[in-house]
């Protein structure tokens, strides 16, 4: 087969491939991260990229519009639908490259007693000589549990191991297990791992299990990004591909363990001295994380066993001690996973007689409504809009992202703040809502999303997509455009916004309890703790609460993983809550329509808004 030669810019970085391949597929080969929210499907124009040299085969609708008449005159092409055909340099636009991210890893976490599954116990060389069963059976109270081969082997080969003594090591999750022996008397040592593995982000706490301390985090991108950015793309990559379903599991586990490395090497920590991990994620993300087919899950009548998953680190190939257990916080439903439950646990709503409402804003929206004794759940596709999907200058939380937007009423020209301090190149979801919430409150859009076409203002025209706001000119932003938010982006986030908020409201609606009744509301996640209240209130994507307290919880995730590591009463309490929690699908919903469409009308149902919906009428233009 014929060679070609691809140079990816800015980084200079050169690679050889086959002539015919696409340049998202070289990208991944290379290590270059770009966006590609459909996975490459050619849906989502995310993967833009310039071709400065070389012949390429460039597959275009142009009635798509997902490249403007200017990009297409300056060489943009997508990447997921462009074949090399000869040598080609091709560089990589600001918008479109993945670095930078803003990570979510704190989260407010309860001092805990430390109770973990692992236990050492000190043995003299004596026992060792004679044989350790006895001790096994006088800490564990059974006899139901034999010496591991690799185990027996250490110890018939004393004196050359543990002449000094040996230190058992014992997991004592349901089937106690001798995991390994170590040589002298390291019962000061135990250290686990705590996981959040997220669509976008995997995060990791290194943990001593003696005090419960957080030793160190770590964060990085989920390695398997580059093979789409949403869920279903994932699930079609495992399912289409050859090979597909462990590839995405090798590129998580690959990120994991780079996060391991680096948090071992910090704490000058053994790897092999790493014995228990817990991890929690979303339902897609713990079946590939553990290799399991996750076709099932695109199937609406599915069945997920509420079950743990256990698995062997070995097996994985984790870089921790190769006999580690890993535990996975088990999940409710399709899109309702572990990393809900870890938010629950993390709140404590479990054990509280208030009414809670818990909600995670992130590449879906998860909602769950309860007390003491009683849960109610459900998920929503409410998250890609808010992840930049169908916004023309949407991007993720990176820097040279606009996150926050003020607008003056006088002049109607947009104030805002950027990750990082650049000069911005796109606009993140706590940005989006803040500026749908400003163009709202000041009158520039109606209640319908329409943007006035009697405001004389200039930044507001009619662009090749409809009217649009300028909120950035071209001069002050490192893209060189002009960064705009058109109509057809605030009705995609009004879709976004409103099965949001339908999620909600259903719920309520189960139950017959009205915005009144509730007196908590978590908001978790990353988005959710950079995302304005009163913005997300002003827009419709979270109802008035007005006798209600709102509380952050950051990475309630991780925090559950973590409380699952280091305590055996929060893994017991997390696999009730999984038990417990009923959950309702909304795509099987006669209400959720309602309460959807409903939310087309800013901010959306009258009765969600009792206050604001009200003042919102009586909005007047600032500047005619």
């Amino acid at each position: 087969m014929q060679k070609a030669t691809v140079i990816f810019q800015p980084y200079g970085r050169r690679i050889e491939v086959q002539v015919g391949t696409n340049i998202l597929e070289v990208a991944r080969t290379a290590g270059i991260n770009i966006r590609s929210i459909c996975g490459g499907k050619g849906n989502c124009g995310k993967c833009k990229v310039v071709v400065r040299k070389g012949d390429v085969d460039f597959k275009y609708n142009p009635e798509e519009l997902l490249l403007t008449k200017e990009e297409l005159n300056e060489g943009y092409v997508l990447a997921c639908q462009t074949r090399v055909l000869s040598d080609c340099e091709i560089f990589i636009p600001p918008e479109t490259r993945i670095e930078g991210q803003r990570i979510q890893t704190d989260a407010r976490i309860p001092k805990v007693e430390p109770d973990p599954y692992i236990e050492k116990i000190f043995v003299s060389p004596r026992v060792i000589e004679l044989g350790v069963e006895e001790v096994l059976r006088k800490s564990l109270g059974t006899t139901d549990i034999s010496v591991p081969e690799h185990v027996q082997a250490k110890i018939s080969s004393y004196p050359d191991c543990c002449e000094s003594g040996g230190t058992l090591i014992l997991y004592k999750y349901k089937q106690p297990e001798l995991l390994d022996i170590e040589e002298g008397d390291t019962r000061n040592r135990i250290y686990g791992l705590a996981v959040d593995i997220g669509t976008t982000k995997i995060v990791a706490y290194l943990v001593d299990l003696n005090t419960g301390r957080i030793l160190g985090s770590a964060s990085e991108y989920n390695g398997q990004l580059v093979y789409g950015e949403d869920l279903v793309s994932r699930i079609s990559y495992a399912m289409e591909r050859e090979g597909g379903l462990a590839m995405l599991q090798r590129a998580a586990i690959g990120t994991i363990n780079n996060l391991i490395k680096r948090l071992c090497s910090e704490h000058k920590i053994k790897p092999g001295e790493v014995y228990d991990v817990c991890v929690a994620g979303n339902t897609v993300m713990t079946y590939l994380f553990a290799g399991e087919d996750p076709s099932p899950l695109l199937q609406t009548d599915v069945e997920v066993p509420r079950d743990p998953f256990i698995l062997e680190t070995g097996k994985l190939e984790l870089d921790v001690n190769p006999h580690a257990k890993v535990y996975c916080l088990p999940c409710v439903s399709r899109f309702l996973g572990g990393d809900a439950i870890g938010d629950v646990l993390l709140s404590g709503m479990y054990d509280s007689t208030e009414i809670s409402l818990l909600v995670d804003i992130g590449t879906n929206v998860e909602v769950v409504l309860g007390s003491k004794g009683w849960f109610l759940s459900t998920t929503a596709a409410a998250g890609p809009a808010f992840e930049g999907w169908g916004i023309r200058f949407g991007i993720r939380s990176i820097e040279g992202a606009i996150d926050r937007v003020k607008i003056d009423p006088k002049t109607l020209k947009a104030e805002y703040t950027v990750i990082g301090g650049a000069k911005p190149k796109g606009i993140c979801g706590s940005g989006l809502i803040d500026l749908l919430s400003e163009l709202f409150r000041h009158g520039i859009i109606d209640s319908l999303g329409k943007i006035n076409r009697n405001i004389r203002s200039p930044y507001i025209r009619k662009g090749y997509d409809g009217y649009e706001y300028i909120v950035v000119p071209k001069e002050e932003t490192e893209i060189g455009k002009d960064i705009v938010i058109t109509e057809k982006d605030i009705a995609n986030l009004i879709d976004s916004k409103s099965a949001a908020c339908a999620a909600i409201a259903v719920l309520l609606k189960k139950m017959r309890l009205s915005v009144e009744d509730v007196t908590r509301v978590y908001i978790c996640g990353a988005f959710g703790s950079y995302m304005d209240p009163n913005s997300a209130t002003a827009i419709g994507l979270l109802p008035e609460f007005p006798n209600a307290k709102i509380i952050y919880l950051g990475n309630g995730s991780v925090a559950g993983a973590y409380l699952s590591l280091v305590s055996k009463r929060h893994r017991r309490k997390a696999e009730e809550i999984a038990k417990l929690m009923a959950y309702f699908d909304l795509l099987k919903d006669a209400d959720f329509m309602d309460e959807y469409l409903a939310g087309f009308v800013l901010p959306g149902k009258k009765e969600l808004f009792p206050t604001w919906w009200e003042a919102s009428r009586k909005i007047k233009l600032a500047n005619r």
